[in-house]
């Protein structure tokens, strides 16, 4: 062969060598990565004591996440409330609504402490506020404020300047029952949405006064068998979903039925829920091939 074309050749071969151990190589990670898992529906197993549950999750030593009921706005005692959400629910956050744009927001955005924003859009100018009388007494309703406390913190909002959105924060807690039965009295019509906030909005003579987000405490709760990830997702409403995510290159492999189930009756049974629950869940298997 001509020293000169296998120079040549070596020299095309080369980069063809370089791109087929690049893609190679991203292959074989994509596969060594690749997860089989398994997702199941969500079965309802009737009234628990959440608390309790998540207590006995702690004490197994369970990985824990999404505890939804921290820094949230407490409801307090509303019955109706009560009787709709079967006693267990948290307040994410409350907006008063001065007119269609222009409102007062109670949240903790994942702080202990109340954020109370005025968002004011549609002006930018503190001489743009609602009317004194009006924040005087909001503020003074949702916190459980006198008139000088009240006062006190409209100076702080208005001295934040011109903003479209004011930010303050406070130790002090929502009176959210106040809240709640000012709403529903003030109110001519009401929308209740189901959902993952279970939002509702008041009315009075069709002009939006309120609004409310509402969410279910919920936990996730978690444990390795077999280098296999086991997860149960509790929710204070009473049911529970449940998932398996598989080890590292694990696509198209499969764990036997007898076996992911003896998983999750031992973490029912740890959990104080009937372990006979466990044989309504059904599962979807995906074998993740990328």
């Amino acid at each position: 062969m001509d020293q000169n074309f296998k120079i040549l050749l070596y020299i095309l071969l080369i980069p063809v060598s370089l791109i087929v151990l690049l893609y190679g190589g991203f292959a074989a990670v994509l596969i060594l990565s690749d997860q089989a898992s398994y997702y199941g529906n969500d079965v309802y197993i009737g009234p628990i004591d959440y608390d309790s549950v998540l207590a006995k999750a702690e004490d197994s030593g369970y990985d824990i996440g999404g505890d939804a009921k921290s820094n949230l706005i407490e409801p307090g005692s509303v019955e109706a409330l009560e009787e709709r959400f079967k006693d267990v629910y948290m307040v994410h956050r409350v907006e008063l609504y001065y007119n269609k744009y222009t409102y007062l927001e109670f949240c903790k955005y994942e702080s202990p402490e109340t954020v109370i924003t005025l968002c004011n859009p549609s002006h930018s100018d503190v001489s743009d506020f609602p009317d004194d009388s009006w924040m005087l007494e909001m503020l003074g309703r949702s916190l459980g404020l006198n008139e000088t406390g009240s006062q006190e913190f409209l100076e702080r909002l208005k001295l934040e300047g011109a903003k479209q959105y004011v930010h303050i924060s406070t130790n002090e807690s929502v009176d959210f029952p106040v809240i709640y039965a000012y709403l529903n009295q003030s109110s001519t019509n009401t929308v209740v949405n189901s959902g993952m906030w279970n939002d509702e909005e008041f009315y009075r003579d069709g002009k939006k006064i309120g609004y409310i987000a509402y969410i279910i405490p919920e936990f996730s709760v978690s444990t390795s068998h077999n280098f296999n990830r086991y997860t149960l997702d509790v929710s204070s409403s009473g049911s529970v979903s449940a998932d398996i995510l598989m080890h590292r290159a694990s696509a198209g492999k499969k764990i036997p039925e007898e076996e992911y189930r003896a998983v999750f009756k031992e973490m029912f049974e740890k959990l104080g829920l009937p372990a006979e629950k466990v044989d309504e869940l059904e599962f979807e298997y995906n074998p993740s091939v990328w």
